[in-house]
């Protein structure tokens, strides 16, 4: 019997495709709840389990996709509730790149809530001055990344060993190659720009020390050919750029030589 539990997937369904991806939050039994968010038709059952999500994301993978991953045939039609577990579970998280806050939770990256209720306080009136909230996530925390996934699904079906990814006290990479003779990370990104090449750096900077294998070379992954600007930039840190030519098609510019052996003593240091 298949058990839904908080930090599971949901992946919503329609058209043809996964049309969002979320995050199971609280789950609960409650008839009247539930009924009234989805009346049973006449003579029908009720649907008396409610669960709440963590996250919601927008997506748009079509159901070819979704198949190949999990090993079913291209023109499956995903009728009804599919539920996954084990390895075709974990091919479909890992081949869409999702990362949920309840492993981010797990690693220590994100505090899970409290479950301890927080006393009513009272505020004074001149305290109240702000008139609007906001809040900032970490990037490391979102879901599915929509923009980033397509690019990496397509340059890991270009390589000649099988792509992973590593879970680390700071964040999970997008790419882990361990080929016969060299260990590489590799971070994507949706655009070319120097916010986005930096704080790829960043992140690769970051998860290097915690390779399970000592790294031998870092790169940047990007839709397109980078400005010459954010080209230095990663080459002044050792770190190689990838970048898509055409479909299917990807070029390497690696850093120099001499750059990448002054740096990689930095990169394996914990």
């Amino acid at each position: 019997m298949f058990s839904v539990r908080t930090g599971d997937v949901a992946l919503f369904t329609g058209a043809k495709k996964v049309l969002a991806v979320g995050e199971v939050g609280v789950i609960f039994v409650n008839g009247e709840v539930a009924d009234t968010l989805w009346p049973p038709s006449p003579g029908g059952k009720s649907w008396h389990t409610v669960y709440s999500l963590r996250d919601f994301v927008p997506a748009d993978v079509s159901y070819e996709e979704l198949a190949e991953l999990i090993g079913y045939s291209k023109n499956y039609g995903f009728p009804g509730q599919l539920v996954l577990e084990g390895n075709k579970a974990r091919a479909v998280i890992e081949g869409l790149r999702i990362t949920t806050r309840t492993v981010l939770e797990q690693l220590g990256i994100e505090k899970p809530p409290s479950r301890d209720p927080s006393p009513v306080r009272r505020a004074a009136l001149e305290q109240q001055h702000t008139p609007l909230v906001s809040f900032e996530r970490a990037a490391a925390t979102t879901l599915y990344r929509r923009d980033e996934q397509p690019l990496v699904m397509e340059f890991c079906a270009t390589l000649a060993v099988a792509a992973e990814r590593f879970r680390s006290p700071v964040g999970l990479c997008d790419i882990y190659i361990q080929g016969p003779d060299s260990v590489e990370v590799i971070e994507a990104k949706s655009r070319t720009g120097h916010s986005y090449v930096r704080e790829a750096l960043s992140q690769l900077l970051d998860y290097a020390p915690h390779s399970p294998r000592p790294v031998d070379r870092l790169a940047v992954l990007l839709p397109a050919q980078p400005d010459e600007r954010e080209l230095q930039l990663l080459h002044r840190y050792g770190v190689d750029c990838i970048h898509r030519v055409s479909p299917g098609v990807f070029r390497r510019v690696p850093a120099p030589d001499d750059r990448r052996h002054l740096m990689k003593r930095l990169w394996t240091e914990s």
